[in-house]
């Protein structure tokens, strides 16, 4: 029986479409693709997340290695960032409260960076109180699908993983949990996640 249900943040619970965000500022396709190499899907976005450097020093060494880009990099991650790119989907949050209506326990794990979390912490302290446990993977120098995290946020709140289900939008994450016995739902929209968490027999 399902008693524990594992949210991920990014594109679950919290917006997160960095390449609209560049399409928004101005820069035209091929402009925003090449950012998107120079920042997100820059390796050094994953030390951020990893906790291997601070998001200041992150953007520092971005700059560094693409010199040509540096001006618009520290233009798209500027002070707003965050507050333009990373806010709670509403439709996310309710079907969250339902869920913590109906008596579940709720955790949160996410990829992502200490500056950010802190910084979400903060702003979104209305939801993040809500929760029962947290594991933000810079803190714990580790990344999803590494089943070393899922294990740390298993055994750091005493949590059954046949009691556990975990939601992510990356199926790669899904099964890394799923082989160490939780249930799993790609998270695709809201809808779809509540007709999923239904069939686990959770309602």
């Amino acid at each position: 029986m399902i008693k524990n249900v594992i949210f991920d943040l990014g594109r679950v619970m919290y917006t997160y479409w960095p390449r609209e965000d560049l399409l928004n500022l101005g820069f035209e396709d091929v402009k925003a693709d090449q950012l998107m190499g120079c920042i997100f899907n820059n390796p050094i976005w994953r030390e951020i997340d990893k906790g291997l450097c601070s998001f200041k020093e992150g953007i520092d060494k971005m700059c560094a290695e693409s010199p040509t880009h540096a001006p618009d990099i520290r233009r798209v991650l500027d002070d707003n960032w965050i507050d333009r790119v990373v806010n709670l989907m509403p439709a996310s949050v309710e079907f969250f409260k339902e869920v913590k209506q109906a008596g579940y326990k709720t955790y949160v794990i996410s990829d992502m960076g200490a500056d950010v979390f802190a910084h979400l912490r903060g702003r979104d302290a209305f939801f993040f109180d809500q929760v029962d446990g947290i594991l933000i993977s810079a803190h714990e120098k580790l990344l999803k699908p590494d089943p070393a995290i899922f294990e740390c946020l298993l055994n750091r709140y005493e949590l059954v993983p046949e009691e556990t289900v975990f939601i992510d939008d990356l199926p790669g994450n899904i099964a890394a949990a799923k082989g160490l016995g939780l249930s799993g739902i790609v998270f695709v929209d809201v809808e779809g996640c509540r007709r999923a968490f239904d069939l686990l027999g959770c309602n």
